[in-house]
């Protein structure tokens, strides 16, 4: 059985590479929105906090979340935004529909580090521990199940990600 990174990996050098934050990767500019539509479906909001400087945002966009949302029915566990820490006046709208900066906002979260991956409920409660880095792409999969799966869990929710079982059925093999 291939591993989940050579999976992923195979899959992403098929695909063309994003040329602009949110193109793949919804930008969160309404996280009060993107809230409602979790709730109704109940599962979490999952927001990665990246910077356009970030080689390490890149990898983890270009290698494993793009082919994931491209590839995979994913997004049936989770809503999936991004936040830019370093565009100025990139103003969005938080889980209580104040207007914020962008690059203020992960900040306030307790974002330290680019990228961290960030699990909410639908009024932007944290449900599950953050993912805070990209050391080894290979183990990046298995933290995004784990950390959604607990996040269902806490909203409720029997459904439960299996990441490498998506892949394996995805179109893009």
């Amino acid at each position: 059985m291939k591993s989940i990174f050579t999976l992923l990996f195979s899959i992403s050098l098929l695909m063309p590479l994003p040329s602009q934050a949110g193109e793949i990767l919804p930008l969160a500019v309404d996280l009060q929105k993107t809230g409602k539509v979790a709730e109704k479906h109940r599962v979490p909001v999952v927001i990665f906090v990246t910077a356009t400087w970030c080689n390490y945002c890149k990898k983890l966009e270009e290698n494993i979340l793009t082919p994931l949302l491209e590839t995979t029915p994913i997004e049936e566990y989770a809503q999936f935004q991004q936040m830019l820490l370093d565009k100025s006046h990139w103003m969005m709208k938080d889980f209580a529909g104040n207007d914020i900066e962008m690059k203020t906002y992960g900040p306030q979260l307790g974002v330290k580090v680019a990228p961290t991956t960030l699990f909410f409920n639908s009024r932007g409660e944290q449900i599950a521990e953050p993912i805070i880095g990209l050391t080894l792409e290979e183990h990046y999969p298995a933290n995004l199940e784990k950390r959604i799966n607990q996040a269902l869990e806490k909203l409720g929710n029997p459904k439960r990600l299996d990441i490498y079982k998506l892949v394996e059925e995805s179109d893009g093999l």
